[in-house]
């Protein structure tokens, strides 16, 4: 079980997601069974939201699990979006449609482009070594 700590400044997440990346050896899992890569909400509105909807990202627990016998050197990575720049895109969003509605109803052709939603951006761990050897029983 690893504890992800994520200082963000004070800066809200409104979208986050977790994932490892494999460094080299033997292959990880995380979160019951996802690859390598395969990002997952480890936190979700109806569990984890505060009564105004906000959610702490501050930490999670990640179950890790290595297919085999052997050394594992993974990073943990995270994916997310500022709530910020997502609470800018969503009025920005209304405002098109309604521009592309009143354009369609009056038989304009309509040719500006759809507000672009966020890019995510990732942070990522050092290196994790994980190794799991022979138990020798007594």
């Amino acid at each position: 079980m690893l504890e992800v700590v994520l200082s963000t400044d004070n800066q809200d997440m409104k979208e986050v997601a977790h994932s490892i990346k494999q460094v080299s050896g033997v292959p990880v899992t995380h979160g019951g069974g996802a690859k390598a890569g395969d990002f997952l909400h480890y936190k979700s509105n109806e569990v984890d939201s505060d009564a105004d909807g906000i959610i702490d990202y501050s930490n999670i627990e990640m179950r890790v699990v290595q297919e085999s016998v052997g050394t594992s050197v993974i990073k943990v990575v995270c994916s997310y979006i500022l709530k910020s720049e997502a609470d800018a895109y969503e009025p920005a969003m209304e405002a098109w449609v309604k521009r592309y509605e009143a354009a369609s109803e009056s038989g304009v052709q309509f040719t500006e482009e759809t507000p672009t939603f966020p890019t995510p951006l990732e942070l990522e761990t050092g290196e994790i070594t994980l190794e799991w050897s022979e138990d020798t029983f007594v």
